[in-house]
């Protein structure tokens, strides 16, 4: 198990914080600190950070865990996508109840099938429309070839999953037009998390794709993604919906299954991507999502 990557200021090719160089013989070595990579950029795109938040950081932490998970192989591109297809009205139906949307299971089939349930908001029906449009264009994308975690594959998946929510624009935040303020992330007990500048994402997303493709096991790769899309707030909303949508499009088209969360892991879920807010670590994020893999 390998550390891909650290908090600001980590160097993960020589002595952490700072260099040694050698002086002219029988002289003390004279030490460096380290220059963060980071450091123009935050300081030439400084914004206010609201009193009650966490600041998030452009690189943070997570343990690649290929290793831990050998074990899981691919079964092909069809098993994969008949067995999302079978599944479909579970994982939209967990992917609604982390949202706080109240259908039953049964409701949930009832609406991808095109029938009105009463008793619901219109928001929320559209809402689950959307999330079945996800899914279909997800699993149309997969049998075109194997995919890897990108803005584009995102980018595509996310613009069905937002089409119904309020917010002031569905781009990738690094692409808009107006640099609107920061989404904040709610952690308890009145603390947010709130996301890196908009004018940083590009970067950040480079840098951390950089990392994800160094990991070997497709489906590592593909949870490293979800939590790291989570972190990093790139939509003003949506973002984890399709930071996970994503994940499975790039793990089903390497042959594996899907990773769908249950409704009963709601509690569990989101105590795993607050973690990860609070520590800019995303190592139990990531393990959470790959031990749902089913058996």
């Amino acid at each position: 198990m390998s550390k891909t990557g650290g908090g600001r200021g980590t160097n993960q090719y020589a002595v952490k914080g700072r260099s040694i160089n050698a002086g002219a013989p029988g002289t003390p070595p004279e030490v460096e600190l380290a220059s963060d990579p980071w450091e123009a950029q935050l300081a030439e795109y400084r914004s206010t950070v609201h009193p009650d938040a966490k600041q998030g950081v452009p690189e943070p932490a997570w343990d690649d865990l290929s290793t831990d998970y050998a074990h899981i192989k691919p079964k092909g591109v069809e098993r994969a996508v008949a067995r999302f297809r079978q599944r479909l009205g579970e994982g939209i139906h967990g992917d609604a109840v982390l949202e706080g949307i109240t259908y039953t299971l049964p409701e949930i089939v009832e609406v991808i099938g095109g029938t009105h349930v009463p008793g619901h908001t219109e928001g929320e029906e559209l809402q689950v429309v959307d999330m079945k449009k996800a899914s279909d264009f997800l699993m149309l994308r997969v049998e075109e070839g194997p995919l890897e975690p990108s803005q584009e594959l995102s980018d595509e998946l996310h613009m069905f999953i937002a089409s119904h929510l309020n917010v002031p624009t569905h781009q990738f935040r690094g692409d808009q037009r107006i640099k609107y303020d920061r989404p904040r992330v709610a952690l308890g007990r009145g603390r947010h998390f709130q996301a890196m500048d908009a004018r940083l994402t590009h970067a950040i997303l480079d840098a951390g794709l950089a990392r994800i493709e160094n990991v070997p096991h497709p489906l590592v790769r593909a949870a490293s993604w979800a939590a790291f899309a989570a972190y990093q707030q790139f939509y003003f909303d949506g973002n984890k919906r399709a930071g996970r949508y994503t994940m499975n499009a790039v793990a089903m088209s390497h042959g594996f299954d899907a990773i769908l969360i249950p409704a009963s892991s709601k509690a569990d879920y989101e105590n795993r991507v607050v973690e990860a807010l609070e520590t800019d670590d995303l190592t139990s994020h990531i393990r959470f999502l790959l031990d749902l893999y089913p058996a």
